[in-house]
C-alpha cells in the first residue's frame, strides 16, 4: 500500500521516486484542510514552482513577481465571464465539454483535462466522490461546486490557447543560457497559477484552489494525499 501511495503522489507531482521513504503518517482530511487554509499566497507559489522543471533557474524574487503577474492574468480573464452556467459559457467560447465517469487509463492522476482540440473533460467519478466530502468540510471551505472549479481551471487553458500570441502565461519566457547559446523557454507553472486564479476569481473563493490537489487526491488514496500534504508543508517551512 505504501509503495502505491508513493507512486501515485509522485506521478501527480510529475516526479520520480529516487529512494524509499519512511513510513507514511496518514493525516485526517479535516486536519490537513485546516492547515492548508493557513498558507499564504507565497506559500502556494513555492508549491507551484516545486513542480516546475525550470525551478532552479529562477530566483525567489522572480518567482514571486512572475506568479503575481500570472494571478493578475487569471483575474483579468475572469472579468470576461458572465453568469454562472459555466458549461454553457465554455460551449459559447467554442469548447466541447465532456463528462465521462473515469479516464480510460494511464498512470497519471487526472481529475480533469483540456486538449488542444478544444475539448474539456471533467471526470465525474471525482466530482461524485468529492461532493459529500466537501459538504462535511463546508464549515471550512464554504459551499463549493467542485465541478465548476475543475471546469473553470480547464477553461482557462483553452483561453490560453486562443490568446497564445498575447496572453502573459504563454508569452512570458526566460533566457536559460547566454548568447550564442541562448534559449528562451516558457515557465509552465505560470499557466497553472493563472488557471487557479481564474477559477478562484470567478467563484469568489477566499482560498487558493490549489488546496484541492490534496483534497481530491485523498478521495483515491489517503496515504498519497498525506504525502502530498507533508511535501507542501515542508516547502513552506524551508522557505
Amino acid at each position: 500500500m505504501g509503495n502505491m501511495a508513493k507512486e501515485l503522489m509522485y506521478a501527480f507531482m510529475g516526479k520520480k521516486i529516487e529512494k524509499e521513504e519512511e513510513k507514511i503518517n496518514v493525516h485526517s482530511l479535516r486536519s490537513m484542510t485546516e492547515e492548508l487554509l493557513k498558507l499564504n499566497e507565497n506559500d502556494w507559489v513555492l508549491y507551484a514552482f516545486s513542480r516546475e522543471p525550470l525551478e532552479r533557474k529562477i530566483s525567489l524574487e522572480d518567482k514571486f513577481q512572475f506568479a503575481y503577474l500570472a494571478r493578475v492574468c487569471g483575474e483579468n480573464e475572469a472579468n470576461n465571464i458572465a453568469g454562472n452556467d459555466f458549461t454553457k459559457c465554455a460551449e459559447n467560447m467554442g469548447f466541447t465539454v465532456k463528462t465521462p465517469h473515469m479516464p480510460n487509463g494511464g498512470a497519471n492522476v487526472t481529475f480533469a483535462q483540456y486538449e488542444e482540440s478544444g475539448k474539456i473533460t471533467i471526470f465525474m467519478d471525482t466530482v461524485k466522490k468529492a461532493e459529500p466530502v466537501l459538504y462535511e468540510l463546508k464549515d471550512l471551505l464554504g459551499k463549493v461546486d467542485i465541478y465548476s472549479v475543475l471546469l473553470l481551471h480547464e477553461m482557462f487553458h483553452g483561453i490560453e490557447q486562443i490568446k497564445a500570441d498575447t496572453i502573459y502565461t504563454k508569452t512570458k519566457k526566460i533566457q536559460l543560457w547566454r548568447k550564442p547559446f541562448s534559449n528562451l523557454s516558457r515557465i509552465g507553472c505560470l499557466s497553472e497559477i493563472a488557471a487557479m486564479s481564474f477559477a478562484r476569481s470567478v467563484l469568489d473563493l477566499s482560498y487558493s484552489p490549489y488546496i484541492f490537489d490534496v483534497i481530491l487526491m485523498y478521495l483515491y488514496n489517503r496515504e498519497a494525499a498525506s504525502m502530498l500534504f507533508d511535501e507542501i508543508m515542508e516547502i513552506k517551512e524551508a522557505a
